[in-house]
């Protein structure tokens, strides 16, 4: 099992803000014991409630992430690859979107967004990266969409 708390060295460490929340198929669990890997739950508990964090075990053959009480759980099995999409801000907001690609969705599924283009999003998700990437098992590729027009 691989395991990480993603915001260790982030000045949003004690903070609720981080510059991208959890998409919008995250489920905010009321017993997350129903929800999460038994080999994570530990590991969860002991973590402050604002870190996040993202996992791949091979226990349970599930791989996600979680923050607050809010998870987004997937099968190992179906992920080929994460994109990061960015659509920079110009008459409209733009939006930044961390996304996983499943083997059985027509539509990706979002893992992490901004619903409004900000420069504080783009460089933690590019600093996390690799650690994603490692975590997950497979590269990320960045899909530029351009401007907001």
């Amino acid at each position: 099992m691989k395991r990480i708390s993603i915001l260790d060295d982030s000045p949003y460490l004690n903070t609720p803000d981080l510059p991208l929340q959890l998409g919008p198929s995250a489920v905010v669990a009321g017993d997350i014991k129903a929800v999460l890997p038994a080999s994570l739950l530990e590991f969860y508990q002991g973590a402050p409630a604002c870190h996040l964090l993202a996992w791949n075990d091979t226990d349970s053959a599930t791989m996600g992430l979680i923050r607050s009480g809010s998870v987004i759980v997937f099968e190992r099995t179906r992920l080929l690859e994460l994109t990061i999409n960015i659509l920079r801000r110009a008459k409209g907001a733009g939006w930044i979107s961390f996304e996983a690609v499943l083997t059985d969705q027509d539509k990706p599924l979002v893992l992490l967004e901004s619903v409004t283009f900000n420069e504080a999003g783009l460089a933690w998700l590019e600093a996390r990266t690799a650690v994603f990437e490692a975590v997950f098992g497979v590269k990320s590729i960045l899909i530029e969409h351009g401007y907001d027009c």
